[in-house]
């Protein structure tokens, strides 16, 4: 008798606990529907052309280097609404020290779309510590490439935020493999609900 009670008792709290879930989910559809919607772009860059770290030659003593790196930023809008970045700034930088910088573009993004961004950073007659250098042909002479940091700030141009979005990108100079395209890490108000949702809901 006590036995057929409890497995009662206890079905009929498996049952009213599963409806509960289910009530506190219909009722929370509408967020969650909203959260999914709103979901931040996606970046990643792709190194084009390197020049002026001279990786063939890295012993060379000259004091000062030119650089420029011809880069694409790929930016993938998953809003329902278009995006928009006023202006921004880059910098390619090689253990943290700069070796070239640019200013980015104007562009929108419309919703549930992609856009390729070029964009151009580079420095004339910018002087290289020793130390650098001979990093520089340590990388060279180990891998026969160097891994560089690209370090994006864009600010939207269409919500009056203040706040840039952050962007932290790596590339390799150099190698015999053609340069691929690599993610970028963004730091900025992020939908937390991006980093939880299953992909198949993220393309809604």
């Amino acid at each position: 008798m006590n036995n057929s009670r409890h497995q009662y008792s206890l079905k009929e709290d498996l049952s009213s606990a599963r409806t509960f879930i289910l009530i506190a989910f219909w009722l929370s559809s509408p967020i969650w529907f909203w959260l999914l919607r709103a979901l931040p772009p996606k970046f990643s860059v792709q190194l084009v052309d390197a020049r002026g770290l001279d990786l063939a030659a890295p012993f060379n003593d000259a004091p000062t280097i030119s650089t420029a790196f011809n880069m694409t930023l790929h930016v993938t809008n998953r809003r329902l609404h278009d995006v928009c970045y006023r202006h921004g700034e880059a910098a390619v930088r090689y253990s943290g020290f700069t070796v070239a910088w640019a200013r980015t573009r104007a562009f929108c993004v419309g919703k549930k779309e992609a856009r390729d961004v070029p964009v151009v950073a580079w420095a004339d007659g910018l002087g290289v510590p020793s130390s650098l250098r001979e990093r520089l042909a340590a990388d060279v002479k180990r891998a026969g490439a160097v891994e560089l940091e690209v370090d994006v700030r864009l600010f939207r141009g269409d919500d009056g935020s203040a706040r840039p979005t952050l962007l932290s990108c790596k590339v390799t100079a150099g190698g015999a493999e053609p340069p691929g395209v690599t993610p970028c890490a963004v730091f900025a108000l992020q939908n937390w609900a991006s980093d939880i949702a299953p992909a198949w809901m993220q393309y809604f």
